[in-house]
């Protein structure tokens, strides 16, 4: 049994970790983790792969930017639970592309949005679905007027327009995947 010294007190949050991290259960964990670290250079935390007497993994963490990412395989019988996940990145047009390669589909284009990013979606190999975002301007979002008319341009007005429309798409696309998935 493990004594806890009350002197130290135990981190809420481990190092390294936030208060909320994702989870994705996919058909591979082992799969996933090869298309995360070649389309968004993951790494998977050395020791975190735990497998059970099938050799199914229940347990895995990688490491995305600063971000860890949990995973486990699916079961036979299970729902799917596709993720949504948000990813900033440093050159979008690179990952975007490096994604597509590796089996993912656009779902939404590169857009360049008023509120200082470009943002597109991919729905990659395992049916989740990425938003993935380059910050290209500081907006200050505390003067409401420049806001305002940032937002109200007809160019803003579009590119919200398409995001919103291409999610739609999107969504219904990965209910596809997945109906297909159950199909086989």
């Amino acid at each position: 049994m493990m004594q806890n010294d009350s002197s130290t007190k135990i981190k809420t949050v481990p190092e390294n970790y936030t208060s909320v991290t994702p989870w994705i259960i996919s058909r591979s964990s082992a799969e996933l983790i090869d298309f995360l670290t070649a389309a968004f250079d993951a790494e998977e935390i050395p020791n975190s792969r735990i497998k059970n007497e099938d050799g199914a993994i229940i347990h895995v963490v990688v490491k995305i930017g600063n971000a860890m990412v949990m995973l486990f395989d699916s079961r036979e019988g299970w729902a799917s639970t596709p993720s949504f996940l948000n990813l900033y990145v440093e050159d979008i047009e690179k990952v975007y592309q490096k994604a597509l390669q590796l089996g993912a589909k656009s779902v939404t284009d590169i857009t360049t949005l008023w509120f200082g990013e470009k943002v597109c979606r991919i729905l990659d190999p395992f049916g989740n679905l990425w938003w993935i975002n380059q910050r290209i301007e500081e907006i200050d979002f505390t003067k409401p007027k420049e806001v305002g008319a940032k937002a109200s341009t007809p160019e803003a007005i579009a590119g919200i327009a398409y995001i919103q429309k291409s999610l739609d798409e999107a969504l219904m696309s990965q209910k596809e995947f997945f109906e297909k998935k159950a199909g086989n």
